[in-house]
């Protein structure tokens, strides 16, 4: 009898997820929908979000360990102890479109509105705009180009970093930048007394990396660079020149060694600062072999530099 009973019972224990977990169709071809597993209903919403926020991929850093899933989707019995996340991002506009308890378990579906920049710019701006001064470097790139173009005026346009999610920032508007919207923040602009140039414009694992700076005045030289993730590192610390040089020496230096962990093809931006005096760099951290830690998202702080000296940058790309 009690045989029986435990052939039974344990099918319905593997199989106790919802039929609808991961099999959401989305209303809208920019929705996106994550889902969120846990034994409390507060970390299960969470969860949810984080699922979103991985999808937005460059906002956040955040890790869902779903390797307990069967290969419909479901999830196995020991799933709850496995699914983690670091996330602490805050996405607003998130609607949960399922909540479920099943078991000792709670399963969440969430869903945001992921409508591309201009177009959820455009529901909230206000009516009659004037053109405003724009960040020296933003205003060349890529992204605050089709902004300025699809608005018929320039507005200053900020980049913050809050809520562990990279935001565009115009008055009290505050909107998620994607990964494919942080990448059009990356661009190539040039001074005519000032350059920066690698020598490739693409790189694979283990490549050797090394820069031709060309400058037309006598000062200080500082190179920095942005991750695709928005950390930022100084390469190059207020180097007294007088003439354009290599970095690093070729000859008397190692050049750098390309590393790329993430498993995908990266894009990263390349800065060359002039100064004549000093400039105070103590909000960026010199970087060595390591990856920059969780302390460096300071692309931000970057931008504001950029706006106040002489630069040049390069956009690179590394592949996987």
């Amino acid at each position: 009898m009690f045989k029986i009973i435990f052939v039974f019972l344990l099918p319905i224990v593997l199989l106790a997820s919802p039929s609808w977990l991961y099999k959401i169709e989305h209303d809208k071809k920019h929705d996106i929908v994550g889902y969120g597993i846990s034994g409390n209903l507060r970390e299960a919403k969470k969860n949810a979000i984080a699922d979103i926020t991985n999808t937005l991929h460059v906002s956040v850093d955040s890790s869902l360990d779903m390797v307990n899933k069967d290969e419909n989707g479901n999830l196995t019995q020991n799933t709850s102890t496995h699914l983690s996340t670091s996330s602490k991002a805050v996405l607003s506009g998130v609607e949960y479109i399922k909540v479920e308890k099943s078991g000792e378990l709670w399963y969440v579906a969430a869903k945001y509105d992921n409508s591309s920049l201009d177009i959820k710019l455009k529901k909230l701006l206000p009516d009659n705009l004037q053109n405003e001064a724009q960040n020296k470097y933003l205003e060349n790139t890529p992204l605050i180009k089709k902004l300025n173009k699809e608005f018929n005026v320039k507005l200053n346009y900020q980049i913050i970093r809050k809520d562990n999610l990279w935001q565009l920032k115009y008055r009290d508007i505050l909107l998620p930048i994607n990964m494919r919207n942080f990448y059009q923040l990356f661009s190539n602009q040039y001074s005519p007394k000032l350059s920066i140039k690698p020598n490739k414009n693409i790189y694979r694992e283990n490549d050797n990396m090394f820069f031709y700076i060309k400058q037309k005045m006598i000062g200080y030289i500082s190179v920095l660079y942005v991750e695709h993730n928005g950390k930022v590192g100084v390469l190059l610390l207020n180097k007294k020149s007088k003439k354009s040089f290599t970095f690093p020496n070729i000859k008397t230096e190692e050049t750098f060694k390309i590393v790329n962990p993430y498993g995908k093809t990266i894009k990263e931006l390349y800065v060359v600062l002039y100064s004549k005096i000093p400039i105070d760099l103590h909000k960026f951290e010199n970087i060595d072999d390591n990856l920059l830690d969780e302390s460096n998202y300071t692309f931000d702080k970057l931008l504001l530099k950029l706006n106040k000296y002489n630069f040049s940058t390069y956009e690179i790309k590394i592949r996987k």
